[in-house]
Parts: C-alpha cells; sequence; structure tokens
C-alpha cells in the first residue's frame, strides 16, 4: 500500500471530507490516519490510509 492509499467507506454526502483526508497523504505529508462519522448510531464514514509506522512498512488497516 502506498502511503495516499485511502480505504474505507464515505457516504456521497460526506465526499469533501473524503477529499480533504485523502489530500492529507498526497499534499500535506501525513504518515498515516484514520477517521470516523457516526450520526444516529449510523457511521456515515469510515476512513483509513497510509502507514502506520514512521519506517513506512506497516499498513494502516482498518482496525489499526
Amino acid at each position: 500500500m502506498s502511503t495516499n492509499t485511502v480505504s474505507g467507506h464515505c457516504e456521497p454526502a460526506f465526499a469533501k471530507l473524503r477529499e480533504t483526508f485523502e489530500a492529507q497523504f498526497s499534499s500535506r505529508g501525513e504518515i498515516g490516519a484514520a477517521v470516523a462519522v457516526a450520526i444516529d448510531g449510523e457511521l456515515v464514514v469510515d476512513l483509513w490510509g497510509g502507514m502506520r509506522d514512521r519506517e513506512r512498512a506497516l499498513p494502516w488497516e482498518r482496525e489499526s
């Protein structure tokens, strides 16, 4: 996995959030991160990407 690969689910209404999250890797040098948003108990955004270690050997996974 490259450091700018983002995986997960994002409802279409939150497309701008996904774009901004992806930009953290492609434009701002983020190593790895995750974001989740629930509304009224429904998970509408669950995204993760990049790597989970500074050596960039371990990809960020859903359960990281």
